[in-house]
C-alpha cells in the first residue's frame, strides 16, 4: 500500500499542465506579405464562428486523434518535442479546430481568430492531452486576382 502511494504522490508531482491564450492584437498589426496574388474577402463582423478540438496520446500513442485539418497556416504554438515526445500535438490541435470553425459554418477564412490551448501532461508525458479552442469572424473570398505590382517587387 505504501508503494502504491508512493508511486501515486511521484505521479502528481511530475504532472503539469498549461494554458495558452494567443490573439492578434489589431492596434499593433503589422502585416506584410508578398504575393502574386491579390484576395478580395468578404468579413461578417457581426458572425463570430467557434471550432474546437482535442487530441490525447498514451505512451506517445495516439488515443483520441482529429481526422480533419485546416492546412495552409503555419502555427507557432511552441509544442514541438524530442522526436516523438509529444511534438506537434498543440499545432495540431489548434489546425483541427481552425476546421471545424470554418467548414460547418460554410467560410473561406477565420479573421481574427484567437486560440486558447490547454495542455495536460501525466508522469513526463506518457499521458498527454491538448485541447484546442479558436474563435473569430466570418470571412469568404469574394475574389483571387493576379497581384500587378508582383512582378515588380
Amino acid at each position: 500500500m505504501k508503494a502504491l502511494a508512493l508511486v501515486a504522490s511521484f505521479a502528481f508531482l511530475v504532472s503539469c499542465s498549461h494554458t495558452t491564450n494567443r490573439s492578434q492584437e489589431s492596434s499593433n498589426l503589422d502585416v506584410r506579405l508578398r504575393s502574386d496574388l491579390l484576395a478580395d474577402v468578404d468579413v461578417d463582423m457581426t458572425k463570430k464562428i467557434q471550432g474546437q478540438s482535442r487530441s490525447t496520446r498514451l505512451f506517445w500513442i495516439p488515443i483520441r486523434h482529429p481526422n480533419f485539418f485546416a492546412d495552409g497556416v503555419g502555427y507557432d504554438a511552441g509544442g514541438g518535442g524530442f522526436l516523438f515526445f509529444g511534438g506537434g500535438m498543440e499545432d495540431e490541435a489548434k489546425s483541427a479546430a481552425a476546421y471545424n470553425a470554418v467548414i460547418p459554418n460554410k467560410v473561406d477564412v477565420i479573421v481574427a481568430p484567437q486560440y486558447i490551448v490547454k495542455s495536460e501532461s501525466v508522469f513526463f508525458g506518457l499521458w498527454k492531452e491538448v485541447t484546442a479552442q479558436v474563435q473569430g469572424y466570418a470571412g469568404r473570398v469574394r475574389n483571387i486576382r493576379p497581384n500587378p505590382k508582383a512582378s515588380q517587387q
